[in-house]
């Protein structure tokens, strides 16, 4: 449910940042504060604290109570879900549902943005192609293995200048990873958001990225930024005091959660309608004029 909503300005919002969090109380506030300083254009902030049961919360309201000086910041939306947890995709499409922009941009708790503008990079591609659905800043790679393009798995630690990837290059692929992730909102609405009922924490953006290409034409891809996301902030889930009564609820609830997912197909429900694709790259050429951006690509 939302609990709480800081409004800065009236003005158009471009860009929709959904955040969920679960339980990330030693670095919630840096990250939420790396996305003030490196976020360009006109933005709200998505905030979904996911069963909570550290002192996340505290840390955020009392940072954001004392919030000033914050340009291009539209308004932000927390929203709290403390009986139960929901896990990532839910957590994502209760904000996309209640997004204002023209983009939707999920960006994982864990993540600490670093380069300035990284979200007008992203937007690049969608200037330039009509049917690009999604760009994700972490990788891409084919539907049904992790063979492909940029941060993959443990890579994620890994400097893009030692990945032998172009800096203002888009890889189109089969498929590509959340966090960060820029999706065309009105795509996503049009492909009815995550498969939330199939898919409760992996796999949503994939069977996402299916969707769009075997309904749509739609496609996606990678496009090199910088941010860090060091391995050992990911997966909260797998800490804490492993007595406690919060700890059990979210053991037994993923659990439940896994047993009715593992009865479905998954991603294999494509494998007969899938045809692999090769990867494709267009350089990204731009020019800043009057706050609009002209993009060329060979």
């Amino acid at each position: 449910m939302l609990v709480k909503t800081y409004t800065y300005s009236t003005s158009e919002i471009i860009y929709s940042i959904v955040i969920p969090v679960y339980n990330q109380e030693t670095i919630i506030v840096k990250n939420i504060q790396s996305i003030l300083n490196t976020t360009l254009g006109n933005y709200e902030l998505l905030i979904i604290l996911d069963f909570c049961f550290d002192n996340t919360e505290k840390y955020l309201i009392d940072f954001l109570s004392t919030l000033t000086n914050t340009p291009n910041l539209i308004q932000i939306k927390i929203f709290k879900y403390s009986d139960k947890p929901l896990f990532e995709t839910k957590c994502d499409n209760i904000g996309f549902k209640h997004s204002s922009g023209k983009y939707c941009l999920e960006i994982q708790a864990d993540m600490e943005m670093t380069e300035l503008g990284y979200n007008i990079q992203l937007t690049k591609p969608f200037t330039i192609l009509p049917n690009v659905i999604a760009v994700s800043g972490r990788c891409a790679h084919t539907l049904f293995t992790n063979t492909g393009i940029g941060k993959l798995g443990h890579l994620i630690e890994t400097p893009i200048s030692a990945l032998g990837v172009e800096k203002n290059t888009f890889y189109v692929f089969e498929t590509c990873n959340r966090g960060p992730l820029l999706l065309d909102r009105e795509k996503l609405k049009e492909l009815n958001y995550l498969n939330e009922e199939e898919y409760f924490l992996d796999n949503s953006d994939h069977d996402l990225m299916a969707r769009a290409f075997l309904e749509k034409n739609y496609i996606c891809g990678y496009v090199p930024i910088d941010f860090n996301s060091p391995l050992a902030n990911g997966s909260t889930r797998k800490s804490g005091n492993l007595y406690s009564h919060e700890y059990m609820v979210n053991v037994k609830e993923k659990e439940r959660l896994q047993a009715l997912c593992n009865s479905k197909q998954g991603l294999n429900k494509y494998r007969s309608l899938w045809k692999p694709r090769d990867p494709v790259s267009y350089t990204l050429d731009t020019v800043v004029s009057d706050s609009h951006y002209f993009t060329s690509y060979i």
